[in-house]
């Protein structure tokens, strides 16, 4: 008990009252099931839920962590945007079995944000054959909207949430039985390389530069490429051969001045014995 007193010293008296209320909530058996015997996991959702000034009840029923990721109910999503000062429309069209929810910004009221939920991206998404989306489909596909377009019009007035409950609960896992499927490595990318014709025709700006000697060819096209392995026109890359041909006016200059010799060094001056002075 004296160790609990002075773990508690140094805490406000907000957070006392929040550890208290969690210990004493975490015992009863109304509160979801996820929260029972957690103490611990009440007090992040009463601190989140503070942030968005949701009481410690609301906080429960309304954040959900699933995965270890909170979640917040579309409804809660709706009531965040529409705090925040946000316009939030919802447009039902019954006998298309499709949603469309639009958002319009207060520092931004020119602009629409909108997405659509239908039968079609359901069925899409592998979701249309479950009992929710078959049971109550236009009351699925608003909540999918409403979040789908919360996420991209406003996320600041979702503190940092990004699902509901059930769009975290329908994404693909892995069972803690069973391997992740581990993709195969791709190959790397391989530089496609010129045609015949491309190879013909940079030869031919060789030979036509005065390049007779394939020694100096290859030397020329390593100065080019700046590639040592370069040994022949056909392992240049498409896209230096592409270059090349482009503008063979300054591929001319470039290997008319690789072919150039070297000047040779200046030989230095002899040098002049100063004149014996002593006679």
């Amino acid at each position: 008990m004296g160790q609990d007193l002075e773990q508690t010293q140094g805490l406000s008296t907000e957070m006392r009252t929040q550890m208290q209320w969690a210990k004493l909530a975490s015992q009863g058996d109304i509160i979801p099931e996820a929260y029972r015997g957690k103490p611990a996991n009440i007090l992040v959702a009463i601190g989140f839920g503070a942030a968005m000034g949701l009481s410690y009840a609301d906080s429960l029923y309304r954040i959900n962590v699933i995965k270890g990721k909170p979640t917040m109910s579309a409804e809660l999503i709706a009531s965040q945007v529409r705090k925040a000062g946000h316009k939030l429309r919802i447009y039902k069209d019954e006998a298309h079995v499709s949603v469309k929810a639009v958002i319009i910004r207060k520092d931004d009221p020119e602009f629409k944000f909108s997405a659509v939920r239908d039968k079609a991206w359901a069925e899409k998404m592998g979701l249309a054959q479950k009992d929710n989306y078959h049971k109550q489909p236009m009351t699925m596909l608003t909540w999918r909207a409403i979040t789908a377009v919360a996420r991209e019009a406003c996320p600041e007035a979702l503190y940092g949430v990004a699902y509901s409950p059930d769009e975290l609960d329908d994404m693909p896992t892995v069972s803690e039985h069973e391997e992740p499927v581990v993709q195969p490595a791709e190959e790397p990318a391989v530089d496609p390389s010129p045609s015949k014709e491309q190879c013909k025709a940079i030869s031919a700006e060789l030979s036509r530069c005065g390049v007779k000697d394939k020694a100096d060819a290859a030397r020329i096209l390593q100065e080019l490429t700046g590639r040592s392995e370069v040994q022949h026109t056909d392992d240049l890359t498409l896209i230096e051969a592409e270059d090349y041909l482009a503008n063979t006016d300054v591929l001319d200059q470039r290997i008319r001045a690789l072919m150039q010799p070297a000047s040779p060094a200046a030989e230095p001056a002899p040098s002049q014995e100063a004149p014996d002075a002593s006679r």
